[in-house]
């Protein structure tokens, strides 16, 4: 049986410390019928030069350079330019082991799944840390289950990474320019469309925390806040689509994420234009909470914020004195 292709997209900005690492693990794949395409973001180091050199040493490498949009950006201009029945995708300054591809690709055909995941590792400074315990057990499940299993951080997670898709479950949704967090605003629904979705309880995916310049290396900044918008949309997507099964575990986590990015930014003394839409966001979901099954302690929660981040912040701050 001819093995499918798999379009492998590594977005790429200021990261040429890392990019050989990153391209040469991608390369290395037992998995061989691999499309690499690297989107050089409008880098300004050497970045471009190198993924140069790598299309020119290896016929499944595609170049292509673009101006600066950020990684959401990146990401789509390959997914247009992917010409693979699968697609998957690597972030320039990680790695992944040898047999990821392999592994993906053959539990898919298993278990006639639509998206395959294994877990990862992340590497800190002064430690590596498994995500799961790698018991190497194998978990299958329609959607729902998928997505609940997202809701609870187990089996199934938002990250774009470690996970091989078909094609069609991603169709034409696309991943939002100017965001962070962009994983929370599109992985689930590349879940939603998938009618099996397969895990594997082993690491092959190595996430690098170690960069203090990276996007999930930078501290808490009022650009987090999009993480809430996210979740938002979240909640809102559930309800279009009946998933009523687990409005209570969406509604509940939307409250809290937004709850704890609020009294984040009141501790650091964050109050821009995100900060102040977020609490009118809050103001305007009062009356939805008030209709859909949520814990009521999340509704006096949004009712005190309502009143400004000043009045939530010192009440919240009282309590944990406490």
């Amino acid at each position: 049986m001819k093995e499918a292709k798999i379009s492998v997209i590594v977005p790429i900005y200021k990261v040429e410390n890392y990019l050989k690492r990153c391209i040469d693990s991608i390369q290395k794949q037992t998995y061989q019928n691999l499309e690499i395409i690297l989107v050089d973001d409008g880098s300004p180091d050497m970045c471009g030069e190198m993924c140069e050199r790598y299309a020119q040493e290896d016929s499944r490498v595609r170049v292509l350079h673009k101006e600066n949009g950020g990684l959401s950006d990146a990401r789509n201009v390959g997914i247009e330019a992917a010409t693979g029945e699968y697609i998957a995708f690597v972030d320039s300054d990680d790695w992944i082991d040898d047999k990821m591809y392999e592994v993906l690709y053959d539990t898919l055909l298993k278990y006639d799944a639509d998206i395959a995941e294994c877990s990862y590792r992340n590497l800190y400074a002064d430690c590596i840390v498994e995500e799961t315990n790698c018991t190497g057990n194998v978990v299958e499940g329609d959607n729902i289950f998928a997505l609940e299993a997202m809701l609870d951080w187990r089996y199934f997670k938002p990250n774009a990474w470690n996970k091989l898709y078909k094609r069609s479950v991603i169709a034409d949704i696309r991943y939002p320019k100017g965001k962070l967090h962009e994983d929370e605003y599109t992985t689930y629904k590349y879940m939603y469309n998938a009618k099996k979705l397969v895990y594997v309880d082993f690491s092959f995916y190595n996430y690098d925390r170690r960069r203090t310049d990276s996007i999930t290396g930078e501290k808490f900044r009022e650009a987090n806040l999009d993480a809430c918008w996210a979740f938002r949309e979240r909640v809102d997507f559930f309800e279009k689509h009946g998933i009523k099964s687990l409005e209570r575990k969406m509604n509940d986590i939307y409250c809290w994420v937004l709850l704890d990015r609020i009294y984040q930014c009141y501790r650091q003394q964050i109050n821009g234009p995100k900060v102040k839409a977020l609490v009118e966001q809050a103001r305007q979901d009062v009356d939805y909470l008030k209709k859909h099954d949520v814990d009521p302690w999340y509704i006096e929660e949004f009712k005190l914020l309502s009143k400004g981040i000043e009045k939530y912040g010192m009440a919240r701050s009282v309590r944990e004195r406490k």
